[in-house]
């Protein structure tokens, strides 16, 4: 489990940008691949949740082509190839993750194919209500069938000929109403829906973007059937509720300012900026431009904020936008009341119970409503440990109130920030001072330890936590293939006189001995089943560490074309993981460690005093594997690693990035020791 440690607030930047907006980025994806021909996506948000739309459509029939990844955020451009409004079946079922969005619309476009399917989702997608997308496509023709009154997941959808409908929805819902009109886009006739609050219209927006025909008379939405997306390439603008976290943290900061740089301006999704206007922030929004969605710079001034009334008409439009506009309103002077927001409760968890314990235990006076809350504001905030239910709005917006507290605010489960907002750390960083304190620790000796010795790593030894008085004797080396990170460890290690642990054989050493007996490693439950089950055991040699299974040291056979190419795949299973992880955690209580690999810094030892993340550029990496004889795709290892949803590789946001692509080894070796005597790091072996 992650843990984000928040302090106190040190400086507001001048000026921000944040990653793509969600929804767009969601529904893009989808008229993408419902499309004949290719669409390019700039601008993409390559969050844990967008990039489940982006594996549906490709299961589905469609291809994606990454074009272009930014380090620390991931794949930000990217072309997917549609092959037309009917889909291909699935070969198994569809993952939505954690998204209610991929899920709920997905339905909407499976209804309308002639063959069954089936929508998965993580614990916390199969509590949320699907009834509410299933109850008008039910109406439409299709047969859908779920767990319980509520209609959960996962979802058995048959679909074929839709017949159009007239809808008034029950709730004000802009996932309900995306779902019957791409049902309707592909059905017979007209369809409309009937909506008494407006929803955000980002469906609409990207129907006209995308050569979809339809209209808005009033409070109805219209959209002929029989239709097919046609190709357009479009550019996606920042995500005005990621803005959200940055624009609360300066309105209650006084005679602070900030700009957000090319924000979707949405009128349908501006309503943050209407509440803090209304709580007495300066809001501004200026260079405005239309590029099928409206986008533009947003600047807020600081001061003191006062309490609002927060209803109505306003929901709608601050719906995703509600934690954080708690936190403001923790902040602000006098009493704020959030009413009529009975649909925070069915949102990745109970965000009004959820909102309220974590305000409390912060210092704050919280009266909870079925439909709200009312907020005392004024009271000094104090540090406290966070639950975020797994919900990455609930993270980030006690994060941004962690910034405002007394003493240390740890928000645990951060991990799921990664469903929204992938860089948010290292933004966060920007705000609470870039690097970690770390006090000066001296160069330990290597600990006595027999040639040969063996530590078992048992199943359940993962849970197992991590001692205190080790972690600061870690040093943690994360990067992609081929960057230099396995030489790099092993030159530290021997000029520290501490043992280099290359994880990465590691997991090769699983690779080799699952295809040894026969099994695809494509192949998950087979894959995890095994890993469960294997002999492990660690032994120390005179370089570092190695692994036995079943009383075999694999060695040669790690660097196989066949392991190379399988290795990722092995590595993205859970239960793999868990397994390893248990072992890597169990080495720092032998001692002093140099440990490298993809989640070091992030997952393993997110407390460790050191980390670097050691990089290349692609075309320097596969010629250094071309060089060692190896034919190793590593282009789609990166999109591999960084796209799994269990531990991907990820820059940890307190790590020293170090591109070697321009750099000889020794150079490398240097900058890092060099790091490690500026941050305390003393000793002549380290000079």
């Amino acid at each position: 489990m992650a843990t984000i440690k928040v302090k106190k607030l040190k400086t507001i930047p001048a000026e921000i940008t944040v990653p793509g907006d969600k929804s767009i980025s969601h529904r893009s994806a989808m008229f993408a691949g419902l499309a004949k021909g290719t669409t390019i996506i700039d601008g993409f948000l390559p969050s844990e949740d967008c990039l489940c739309t982006v594996k549906a459509m490709v299961a589905l029939g469609a291809t994606m082509e990454p074009l272009e990844e930014v380090e620390g955020v991931g794949l930000v451009k990217l072309a997917i190839t549609g092959s037309g409004r009917k889909l291909k079946a699935p070969a198994s079922f569809i993952d939505c993750g954690n998204s209610g969005t991929t899920m709920r619309l997905l339905s909407g476009i499976l209804s309308a194919q002639p063959f069954t399917s089936e929508l998965r989702g993580d614990e916390s997608l199969s509590r949320r209500p699907m009834k509410r997308v299933a109850d008008p496509l039910t109406q439409m023709g299709a047969v859908i069938e779920g767990h319980g009154m509520s209609v959960c997941a996962p979802l058995r959808i048959t679909g074929g000929a839709l017949q159009p409908i007239n809808y008034t929805l029950p709730m004000a819902s802009a996932q309900v109403k995306s779902a019957v009109l791409l049902a309707g886009m592909l059905a017979t006739g007209k369809t409309t829906v009937i909506e008494s609050v407006p929803t955000r219209n980002h469906t609409e927006s990207l129907m006209t973007h995308f050569g979809v025909k339809w209209y808005r008379k009033g409070d109805e939405v219209t959209v002929y059937g029989n239709q097919e997306p046609q190709p357009n390439d479009m550019s996606v603008p920042g995500d005005i509720s990621s803005a959200a976290f940055w624009m609360v943290a300066a309105a209650a900061t006084p005679e602070a300012q900030i700009t957000i740089r090319n924000v979707g301006l949405n009128p349908t999704r501006t309503g943050i900026i209407t509440v803090l206007l209304r709580m007495g922030a300066q809001v501004t929004q200026s260079d405005e431009k239309d590029d099928g969605e409206p986008f533009g710079n947003i600047t807020v001034k600081g001061g003191e904020l006062h309490g609002t009334h927060i209803g109505g008409a306003d929901i709608s439009n601050v719906i995703d936008e509600l934690p954080i506009l708690a936190v403001a309103a923790a902040l602000a002077r006098g009493n704020t009341l959030i009413s009529d927001a009975q649909e925070l409760r069915v949102k990745e968890t109970d965000r009004i119970a959820a909102v309220a314990k974590n305000l409390r235990a912060m210092g704050v006076t919280v009266q909870e409503f079925d439909d709200g809350m009312e907020i005392e504001g004024g009271a000094k905030l104090h540090g406290a440990t966070i639950e975020t239910y797994g919900d990455h709005r609930i993270a980030m917006a006690f994060a941004i109130a962690g910034m405002f507290a007394e003493g240390q605010t740890l928000i645990e489960g951060a991990e799921c920030i990664a469903t929204s907002y992938p860089g948010f750390e290292s933004a966060l960083n920007r705000f609470i001072g870039g690097e970690s304190e770390v006090a000066a620790i001296p160069v330990l000796s290597r600990v006595p330890r027999k040639v040969g010795e063996r530590l078992s790593i048992k199943k359940d030894d993962a849970e197992k936590p991590v001692s205190a008085a080790v972690v600061p004797h870690v040093i943690a080396i994360d990067g992609p293939a081929a960057s230099g990170k396995s030489s790099v460890a092993r030159r530290v290690a021997e000029r520290l006189g501490w043992t280099c642990v290359n994880t990465g054989n590691m997991y090769r050493a699983i690779t080799w001995a699952i295809l040894n007996r026969g099994i695809d490693a494509s192949d998950a439950p087979a894959v995890a089943m095994l890993a469960a089950s294997l002999p492990l055991e660690f032994e120390t040699t005179e370089s570092g560490t190695s692994i036995r299974i079943d009383g075999h040291v694999a060695s040669a056979e790690l660097t196989s074309d066949a392991v190379n190419r399988a290795v990722s795949l092995v590595a993205a299973v859970p239960a793999v993981r868990e397994r390893l992880v248990s072992g890597q955690r169990a080495l720092a209580s032998r001692g002093p460690l140099v440990m490298e690999g993809r989640d070091i810094g992030s997952v393993v030892f997110p407390d460790a005093a050191f980390k670097f993340y050691i990089d290349a550029s692609e075309e320097v990496r596969s010629a250094r594997r071309q060089a060692q004889g190896h034919t190793d795709r590593v282009g789609e290892r990166d999109r591999l690693d960084t796209t799994r949803k269990n531990s991907p590789l990820v820059t940890a946001a307190d790590a020293v990035v170090i591109d070697s692509s321009r750099m000889t080894l020794d150079e490398v070796v240097e900058h890092v020791l060099s790091v490690l005597r500026s941050r305390g790091l003393a000793g002549s072996s380290a000079g």
